[in-house]
């Protein structure tokens, strides 16, 4: 017999983990434009941009008679923090500290705007998740509540 409990916060559960996930990738957001000035050359590379790669978590219940498995959804998760192989921008600057022999300078390629973009996702995708959590704890309080009527 299974436990009619189990599995009754997993809305909590996959909230948090999307909660989770978008807080990792705000911290990257956050990297790349604290380092957006960081130049280099031929020999020293300038900073590049970080993007991150999520994962859906799955989690693997018995279910039927013949016991079968099937896997649910149970959130999400970062999977990696890859780099943007994008092309640096290049500058004339003869007199900076970066610059090669003849003055160019490599600057690195975030994108402040691509980064404001990035910024209001994860403002939306945190509100979509705050969103579902209050929404589910108030099914939950409303099943409690005809439970006691």
């Amino acid at each position: 017999m299974t436990d009619p409990m189990k599995g009754v916060f997993r809305g909590f559960d996959i909230a948090g983990a999307g909660l989770r996930a978008e807080l990792q990738r705000s911290e990257i957001v956050a990297s790349n434009l604290g380092n957006m000035h960081r130049t280099g050359n031929a020999k020293n590379e300038p900073y590049r941009r970080k993007v991150v790669v999520f994962e859906e978590l799955l989690e693997e219940a018995a279910r039927g008679a013949a016991g079968d498995k099937v896997r649910t959804a149970s959130g999400v998760t970062l999977a990696n923090v890859a780099e943007d192989q994008s092309p640096f921008p290049v500058f004339y600057q003869p007199g900076h500290p970066d610059a090669d022999e003849t003055g160019k300078v490599l600057g690195s390629n975030v994108d402040l705007f691509q980064e404001l973009v990035d910024m209001q996702v994860i403002e939306r995708s945190f509100d979509a998740n705050l969103t579902a959590l209050r929404t589910y704890r108030g099914m939950l309080q409303n099943t409690i509540n005809n439970m006691k009527s």
